[in-house]
């Protein structure tokens, strides 16, 4: 084997020469960057994508909430703490507050029987009240609005309430 003569005319040896085949390094590369690629991406997914938290009740009622179109029923027993021609508002035992606002429909139940509301509430503010409802819009609309007790069987029989 002849030995390889340099630029400057001097011998290289076999230790100084250069690798025959460049091909297999870069191949090595390029095979090496998009596997580096594939472990990174794998890996973030498996810190983000893999934990799935359990649904809080309060989840499930926010799954439960009708869309917009619908009426979501609520009631409330409470002491009625502002009186307004068009609305009242209650305090529940418990501190949580809310306000209906009465529409025509709107039933009201005394110790005289029911009627409909009329622009005189008669209820007075620190009464005690029950109140059943809908939430449309994030507006609560009374349907009927009873002395407390009076929605539980306190109240005259059905048949003595005179129709519209």
């Amino acid at each position: 084997m002849t030995p390889l003569v340099g630029r400057q005319g001097h011998t290289v040896g076999a230790k100084h020469r250069m690798p025959v085949s460049r091909r297999r390094d870069r191949a090595v590369v390029c095979a090496a960057a998009p596997l580096s690629l594939l472990c990174a991406a794998f890996a973030a997914l498996t810190m983000l994508g893999t934990y799935t938290e359990k649904p809080s009740p309060s989840d499930r009622v926010a799954a439960a909430i009708p869309s917009a179109a619908g009426a979501l029923p609520v009631s409330q027993e409470g002491v009625l703490i502002a009186v307004t021609q068009d609305s009242v508002t209650a305090r529940s035992a418990g501190g949580f507050t809310r306000t209906y606002f009465l529409t025509p429909d709107t039933t009201v139940i005394t110790h005289n029987g029911s009627q409909r509301v009329s622009a005189a509430s008669p209820f007075m503010v620190d009464e005690a009240v029950d109140i059943v409802g809908t939430v449309q819009g994030g507006k609560a609309f009374a349907t009927s609005l009873a002395g407390h007790n009076l929605g539980h069987g306190d109240g005259p029989p059905m048949d003595s309430v005179a129709g519209p």
